[in-house]
């Protein structure tokens, strides 16, 4: 879960994930030190679990802010791999050891107290964010605007001049800002409001330009002060309305899904915490022989997976996930505190994509995930999403539509499928041309990204019908959203050889609380209850 969904209060969550780790390493070091002097009187075979101890504690303590335990541990890890590579053991070497540990054992002693009475900041939930601010010295067009986003589900507050723009951002922020390059010839253009500039950079505010012509000076200009986008007279209004959409996904959704798998149950836990932080959705992997079953049930983007654990090795695992073809292409990133770069590349060679050294700085962990998730998309982008849309493609909604519904069989959940077509879709195209039938296409799946969860999913089925899968969802959540969505669709106004026109749609929802068979069965009753709504005079939802 995001911070926006679950209101966490990070930092808190942080110190007392820290308090928890900070009391145990006080059994920890006891535990060093009873090993340390059980090798020295003759019990070698501990030296294994010293290495091994020590090993964890190297990478852990760092992510935790014990950086100098960390160091300590590290000495305590080359000592004992040194005096079981020694034969004989070496008197002096297994003195060290002894003295290492007690050494950690004091230097535990004299921070827990100051790491456990760490004051805890709140830290003020994040909201949802609707707010569009419109700039404009064109009337018609700013109420032409206003409707159709409002139609959007977006809140609008128009200004007329940059000077009250400024004023109201030292109260409020607003998710997106749509400018004129100039609203009067007093005040200039926008590139001249220093102030107003400046507010946007410290807010970091997307904004986006209209110009009654192009220029490219003016383009330029746009560049460098950072605006998302340059539109120019006559306003493609869809188009701008799919770029609002995804600037405002960009800022809200789920940044990606990533599994954790570390023996260091409270270090795992802190990655996680970290990542979750960022609007990284992430699932702690416990149980190897679970492994594969909770992967194909939470299907992450990425896979953070320590190299050393007791049972099993990192190698081992990703060896086993790339048995199964669906996880081929799965990126696995290795974390663990080995230095020696050639047991890195040794590692690798077995189905990991990256190496990260413990301990790992938390802004250094959320910057790689998010670049290897944004690759990981890109890819997957490329060859699922659909090209005029940007929705999923036929296949792949599909085969969510049959994950989603074995995983409702499992959990006892309830998961809804949309059939959805544009009505008398043909006579658009006929009277206005296929390029105003994909602006009418392209409005809709925009509006569908805008309206439907985050965990939902909607893709292109084919020519002007649409698929929603919407998990955890039964009718009776299905049909108020799928009504809201036909009234504002129904609402927008598309303009085509001088005319304006409306376009409806019919919708037919089915859920697996009916009892059927597989998903197929599923999706073949939607379909039937599109083709009732049809036949009842479209321009409506049936269930």
């Amino acid at each position: 879960m995001t911070s926006k969904q679950k209101q966490v209060d990070y930092k808190q969550r942080f110190a007392a994930l820290q308090q928890r780790f900070i009391g145990t390493l006080t059994t920890k070091a006891d535990r060093l030190c009873q090993l340390a002097k059980a090798i020295a009187q003759g019990e070698q075979s501990f030296l294994a679990e010293v290495i091994a101890d020590s090993h964890q504690l190297s990478g852990s303590c760092g992510t935790f802010g014990q950086k100098s335990l960390g160091d300590l541990a590290s000495g305590i890890e080359q000592t004992a791999i040194a005096l079981q590579n020694s034969e004989p053991h070496s008197d002096r070497t297994l003195q060290l050891l002894i003295e290492l540990t007690e050494h950690f054992q004091r230097n535990v002693a004299s921070v827990i107290d100051t790491a456990l009475n760490t004051p805890v900041v709140k830290q003020a939930a994040e909201q949802e964010n609707n707010l569009i601010w419109l700039l404009l010295n064109d009337a018609l067009l700013t109420d032409d605007l206003s409707r159709q986003l409002s139609a959007f589900g977006y809140s609008i507050e128009v200004f007329t001049d940059f000077s009250a723009c400024c004023q109201a951002l030292d109260a409020i922020s607003p998710a997106l800002i749509y400018s004129a390059v100039e609203l009067d010839a007093t005040a200039g253009s926008v590139f001249k409001q220093t102030d107003l500039l400046k507010a946007m950079q410290e807010k970091q505010i997307p904004w986006m330009l209209y110009s009654p012509s192009d220029d490219f000076d003016l383009r330029i200009l746009a560049a460098r002060h950072q605006a998302q986008a340059f539109y120019v007279s006559p306003l493609d209004i869809p188009a701008m309305l799919g770029r609002i959409t995804e600037l405002m996904q960009l800022k809200s959704e789920q940044k990606g899904r990533v599994c954790v798998m570390d023996d260091d149950a409270l270090l795992a836990e802190h990655y996680a915490l970290t990542l979750q932080a960022a609007g990284i959705e992430c699932m702690v992997l416990a149980e190897p022989r679970q492994l594969i079953q909770d992967i194909l049930h939470f299907q992450p983007e990425l896979i953070l997976m320590d190299l050393h654990m007791p049972l099993y090795s990192g190698p081992e695992l990703a060896g086993v996930i790339r048995q199964h073809d669906a996880l081929k292409s799965l990126p696995i990133v290795y974390l663990s505190a080995e230095r020696d770069q050639a047991q890195q590349l040794k590692a690798m060679a077995f189905g990991a994509d990256d190496f990260m050294t413990k301990p790992i700085d938390d802004a250094q962990l959320v910057k790689v995930v998010q670049v290897r998730l944004a690759r990981s998309r890109e890819l997957r982008n490329l060859i699922e999403k659909d090209s005029l849309t940007g929705l999923i493609k036929h296949s792949a909604i599909k085969e969510v539509a049959q994950l989603e519904f074995e995983r409702a069989k499992r959990s006892g959940k309830n998961v809804s499928v949309v059939m959805l077509d544009i009505d008398h879709f043909k006579s658009v195209n006929d009277k206005y041309g296929h390029a105003i039938g994909d602006v009418v296409i392209t409005t809709l799946a925009t509006m569908l990204q805008q309206r439907i969860r985050r965990t939902d999913k909607a893709g292109r089925y084919g020519g002007e019908e649409f698929l929603l899968v919407l998990p955890n969802c039964g009718r009776q959540d299905a049909m108020p959203m799928l009504e809201t969505i036909l009234e504002s669709f129904r609402s927008i106004v598309f303009h085509a050889a001088g005319q304006d026109f409306y376009c409806t749609f019919s919708a037919g929802v089915a859920c697996s609380d009916a009892d059927f068979s597989d998903a197929e069965a599923m999706l073949a009753a939607a379909d039937e209850r599109l083709y009732q709504a049809k036949s009842l005079g479209r321009n409506r939802v049936l269930a």
